[in-house]
């Protein structure tokens, strides 16, 4: 079973390609990791995954649902890490630091259901 699809997914701000054209799979029950320079896209990336962004092109299925569409019903599955304070996406008050940037890393958990 395919925990997670993503297929030429694409995210900017701005001019700003922060993610161009990345496409993996991961399985159900397989351990994968994203790593790069600064700047690379991977909290974009998992942001997307986790329903915190809207990609701005391609296709991401996580547990046979759309992130984009169906956040609510994902968050039921998933747990995201992000490890810097930020704002939450949804609107709640949560604290954030004078001139802080966007949570720097995320990390989905899919857990069996």
């Amino acid at each position: 079973m395919t925990a997670i699809r993503v297929s030429a997914l694409r995210k900017t701000y701005g001019a700003n390609v922060a993610v161009d054209d990345v496409s993996f799979t991961v399985s159900a029950g397989e351990t994968f990791g994203v790593v790069g320079h600064n700047g690379a896209g991977k909290t974009s990336t998992v942001e997307c995954l986790s329903g915190l962004r809207r990609p701005d092109g391609g296709s991401i299925e996580v547990l046979g649902l759309d992130p984009a569409r169906r956040r609510r019903a994902l968050a039921e599955r998933i747990g995201v890490q992000l490890q810097e304070a930020g704002p939450c996406p949804t609107g709640s008050r949560s604290p954030r630091r004078s001139g802080s940037s966007p949570p720097s890393t995320a990390a989905p958990t899919t857990g069996g259901r």
